[in-house]
C-alpha cells in the first residue's frame, strides 16, 4: 500500500513535458527518421561521381575551393534588390560569366520553382513569385537554375541525362560553396506556440536529400581547406552519418590520407 502511494507521488511530482517540448521532440523524431531512411553508404559512389562530373563542368578548379557560405553576404533594400543581388551571387559562385541578366518574379506552375535561359552571355531568370519573401529559397532556386546552365554548357562533358539530373544540379550548387545555405533551404522546421498548444511544420524544397547535401558540403569544405571544427559546424543537425561516411572514405585502405578530397 505504501509502495503504491510512493509510486503515485513520484509520478505526480515528475516534470511534465510542455507542448513546446513535445513539438520539439516530434520534430527531432521526424528528422531522425528521414536520416535513417537515406542509405548514405550505398549512395556515396553516386555522390562521388557527381563531384567528378562537376569538377569537369566547372573547368576552373578555383570554383571548388571557394570558402563555403553559411549566411547571405549582403543586405538588400527591397525585394527587387535582393533578387538581383542573389542572382549575381549565384552566377559568380558558379562561374557563370554574364554581360547582362534579367531577373524577375513570375507566375510559374506549382511544379516549377524557377527557370533560366542563356543566349550568348545574356541570361533571363524567373523565380516563382510564391517565393517572393523567402530569401534562402530564392538563392537556392537561382543557384539551381545557374547550375543547370553550367552542366548544359558546351564542353562541360556532361551527358544529356546528366543535364536533366535535378540531384546533379543541386550537387553543383553545393560544390560551388553554397551547401550550408542550400541545406537550410532544403529542410526547414517551424514551431509556434499559443497558450497550451504548440504546432510544428516542416518545409522541404529541392531535389537532393539533406543527408547528401551534408556529405557534399563536407567534401567541398575539405577542398576549400577548412579545418575539421569549421567543417562540422557547416552541417548542423545533419552531421551524422555524413561525417562518419566521409571519414571512412578518406582513410579507406584503397586511398592514402593525403589523396585528393574530390571523390
Amino acid at each position: 500500500m505504501r509502495a503504491a502511494a510512493a509510486l503515485a507521488l513520484v509520478v505526480l511530482l515528475a516534470p511534465q513535458s510542455s507542448p513546446v517540448d513535445t513539438a520539439r521532440a516530434d520534430l527531432q523524431r521526424r528528422r531522425d527518421a528521414l536520416i535513417r531512411a537515406y542509405d548514405l553508404e550505398a549512395e556515396r559512389p553516386r555522390l562521388d561521381g557527381y563531384v567528378r562530373t562537376i569538377t569537369r563542368a566547372f573547368r576552373d578548379p578555383a570554383i571548388l575551393r571557394q570558402a563555403p557560405l553559411d549566411r547571405l553576404p549582403f543586405v538588400a533594400e527591397n525585394r527587387r534588390d535582393f533578387l538581383e543581388r542573389a542572382s549575381t551571387l549565384a552566377a559568380t559562385r558558379l562561374g557563370v560569366h554574364l554581360a547582362s541578366q534579367t531577373v524577375r518574379f513570375a507566375r510559374l506552375g506549382t511544379q516549377t520553382a524557377g527557370r533560366a535561359k542563356l543566349v550568348g552571355d545574356r541570361a533571363t531568370v524567373d523565380v516563382a513569385d510564391r517565393y517572393r519573401d523567402d530569401d534562402e529559397a530564392i538563392l537556392g532556386i537561382l543557384a539551381h537554375e545557374f547550375a543547370h546552365l553550367v552542366i548544359e554548357a558546351p564542353g562541360s562533358g556532361a551527358s544529356r541525362a546528366e543535364a536533366d539530373d535535378e540531384d546533379l544540379a543541386d550537387a553543383t550548387v553545393v560544390m560551388a560553396g553554397l551547401g550550408p545555405l542550400l541545406l537550410r533551404a532544403s529542410y526547414r522546421e517551424g514551431l509556434s506556440a499559443s497558450g497550451n498548444k504548440a504546432t510544428w511544420t516542416v518545409r522541404r524544397m529541392g531535389s537532393l536529400h539533406p543527408v547528401a547535401i551534408a556529405y557534399l558540403t563536407l567534401v567541398q569544405a575539405e577542398l576549400a581547406g577548412l579545418d575539421p571544427a569549421s567543417r562540422r559546424s557547416l552541417v548542423g543537425d545533419w552531421l551524422e552519418p555524413a561525417w562518419s561516411v566521409r571519414a571512412r572514405r578518406q582513410f579507406s585502405p584503397r586511398r592514402s590520407p593525403g589523396a585528393s578530397a574530390s571523390t
